[in-house]
């Protein structure tokens, strides 16, 4: 028998060549140290470049009170079992871990309940909830009045209204039941509905086969389809409803026009079709009242349709190629459609995605339907929801506040470039960042899904720019330097493309209403802070061309929308340069006039630093932001209060959940410190 070979001994002197052991026995050495696996270092979801590991510390350098809000009991502070660790030297763990490994942890939520106006310690990334009541504060001072006060105030109020925020919910419009009398539709104005249907919401949302829904809803036994089958009606009136915008319009408010009756007819069988057994009949019928519910008549239940409709196809397996026997290819389009109404939505309103990624097997089916000129839509759809899928997970999630600003920097560049690959991917003629040539899109179909491309990107740029803005704020860098540029730049551009948006009821409210209010309040504060910058003349112009807009939708809208009210922005800010102006000219501006002037809030320095963000300048001939002096010297604001993590509306008020998206505060990372070394120290965090 062989005996088992010695083990070799840690060796006294590294340099050695052989341990003791081996020496005393004369034998050769093999002594190596045992190397420990490295860990990934990928974020789960994200490009294989970066992973964070468990930061730092949660401590707010406000030092202000913790405020539960429903959150249950208080923690003061959280374990020190939790030490810093270097960058990519230890696996990353989720806020839910560190909640489960010690009962010190906080409570932590990522929005606050608002619309319009931001809380103190957050701020808006991409949303209507741009302004803090610090910042208010701060932008009245500068103006001398309460006008600006004043009108957020009120169009908080009246978006409020709208939303039944202080209201029943739902409001007394909404009903899930159907109409009474029962409404009867001919077969003429059906199939007229179904034509419009098939002729521009189709395109966007391709989820019906064409031939099957018409020989059902067409056949002489329709009747007794809608009478027979709750499932089918559901979808044909939903179907009807989407036609009837384009055909008779009036969608503005509910209970108002031919539209909504059809439309409340589904709704009214929703508790039919939401029983089990679910069938693909049931998830179209729920992907169609929740594209319905995009417009401004029944918004607020936008996101409950939406949810549904992927809770439904999950559980039927859709998203792993189980079809039941139903017709594979419409299985998976309408998983698809799904996939991007739902990715979209809960990246907009900072909440995590119902449909995971890391299971979906189901193929993108060839859909030609969808391809404009040499574009194919829906596969970029499906790409760009993936894309805002990985950058809420590693920048807007609860997860994503124990990051660093270094990681927070490889997370931000990481989904640009993203951005930019999917940006480049798409035909010239489409593609953001270049000039937009409406010649292009004589079909309304092609314009509609132009603009919403550029709203998309432009949207993600406002994000990143903003998120990056106040991750470095009180830095000079080049980045700094680029997310300035890359945020006014999409104000102006989205501005710019207000005169081909139409403003007609059947269309998001997302694009023509809450990117072009962000648009206008991202202009209207570079402009208070920087009133004598050689740009801000063009950009007050552009302040003009956003209150015309706004006074376009509300004569579209009837009256129904009261937007007029932001064209006073425009007249708020031209009479503050005017004002200063003058002043300056006659000498008789103070000490805070001339910092106001100089732009004192943050300038910008040229030390050279990341890359920048997705930045693609829109030809405004000479007057064009890529200018580095012009950009280099424009103020904004990331000093006047602190900035956290992202966050949204309350359930039940969406506005398309474009509103409240806050963000993390890389300037301070969270620190893992002991509750007893702590004692008097408090957290807020508010939700």
């Amino acid at each position: 028998m062989i005996a088992n070979p010695a083990r070799c001994a840690v060796r006294d002197n590294p340099n050695a060549p052989s341990c003791t052991a081996c020496t005393k026995r004369n034998v050769p050495c093999r002594f190596s140290r045992t190397k420990k696996r490295g860990m990934s270092t990928q974020i789960r979801g994200s490009t294989p470049a970066f992973r964070p590991a468990p930061s730092l510390s949660i401590r707010d350098t406000q030092n202000s009170s913790l405020s539960t809000d429903g959150l249950g009991t208080p923690r003061d502070a959280v374990s020190s079992s939790l030490q810093q660790q270097p960058l990519g030297t230890h696996p990353s763990k989720l806020y839910i871990d560190h909640l489960l490994e010690d009962g010190n942890t906080c409570g932590r939520r990522q929005n606050e309940p608002s619309i319009i106006k931001a809380h103190d310690y957050y701020v808006g990334s991409s949303g209507l909830a741009f302004f803090s009541e610090k910042r208010i504060s701060s932008i009245s001072k500068h103006l001398g009045h309460t006008k600006f006060r004043d009108h957020i105030e009120t169009l908080a109020a009246l978006i409020g209204s709208r939303m039944n925020r202080n209201g029943p919910a739902f409001g007394s419009a909404i009903k899930f039941t159907g109409p009474t009398p029962a409404l009867q539709v001919s077969f003429g104005t059906a199939k007229s509905y179904i034509a419009a249907y098939f002729t521009h919401v189709h395109p966007l949302y391709p989820f019906l086969d064409r031939k099957n829904f018409e020989e059902k809803a067409f056949s002489t036994e329709q009747v007794q389809h809608a009478q027979g089958s709750p499932h089918f009606s559901a979808l044909y009136h939903a179907v009807l409803a989407l036609g009837c915008q384009y055909e008779d319009g009036r969608t503005y408010d509910p209970a108002e026009g031919m539209a909504w009756k059809l439309y409340q007819t589904s709704l009214g069988l929703l508790s039919d079709i939401l029983v089990p057994r679910e069938a693909l009949v049931d998830v179209q019928a729920v992907t169609a009242m929740a594209i319905f519910a995009q417009n401004s008549s029944c918004l607020q239940i936008g996101n409950m349709l939406t949810a549904e409709a992927a809770r439904m196809a999950q559980l039927l397996g859709f998203n792993k190629t189980t079809c039941h026997g139903q017709n594979g290819e419409e299985c998976y389009r309408t998983f698809w459609v799904i996939y991007i109404l739902e990715k979209m939505a809960s990246f907009a309103c900072g909440r995590a995605s119902i449909l995971v990624d890391y299971d979906i097997g189901a193929p993108i089916p060839k859909t030609p339907d969808a391809v404009f000129q040499d574009f194919d839509w829906f596969i970029t759809m499906a790409r760009f929801s993936r894309l805002l899928s990985r950058a809420y997970e590693v920048l807007f999630s609860i997860s994503a506040t124990l990051n660093s600003t270094e990681m927070c920097h490889a997370a931000i560049d990481t989904v640009n470039n993203d951005l930019e690959s999917w940006r480049n991917s798409i035909p010239k003629r489409f593609r953001p960042g270049e000039p937009f040539q409406s010649e292009y899109f004589s079909e309304q179909s092609s314009m509609a899904v132009a603009l919403r491309i550029h709203c998309h990107y432009y949207s993600v740029v406002i994000a990143l720019s903003r998120i990056s803005l106040h991750g470095d704020a009180g830095s000079t860098s080049q980045r700094q330097s680029k997310s300035k540029e890359a945020l006014l730049n999409a104000a102006r551009v989205i501005i710019e493309l207000t005169r081909y948006i139409d403003t007609g009821d059947h269309h998001p409210v997302w694009i023509w209403g809450s990117i072009p209010l962000s648009a206008l309040f991202i202009l209207f504060d570079f402009i208070v802070h920087n009133p004598t910058h050689p740009d801000t003349k063009s950009n007050l112009s552009l302040l003009g061309v956003a209150a015309g807009y706004f006074c376009r939708l509300e004569y579209a809208s009837g009256g129904s929308l009261p937007s007029s009210l932001l064209s006073d922005f425009a007249y708020i800010a031209r009479q503050y340069v005017q004002d200063l102006e003058s002043k300056l000219k006659t000498g008789t501006a103070g000490a805070a006039d001339v910092d106001r002037s100089l732009g004192q809030s943050n300038i910008i320095g040229s030390a050279p630093q990341s890359p920048p963000l997705s930045v693609s300048v829109y030809n405004y001939g000479d007057e064009t932001l890529a200018d580095p002096p012009s950009v280099d010297t424009l103020a904004y604001p990331v000093n006047d209060i602190p900035f956290s993590m992202v966050g949204s509306l309350p359930d039940g008020i969406d506005l398309m959940d474009f509103f409240d998206n806050s963000m993390m505060d890389y300037r301070n990372p969270i620190e893992w410190v002991n509750p007893m070394q702590e004692i008097g120290s408090q957290l807020r965090y508010g939700l």
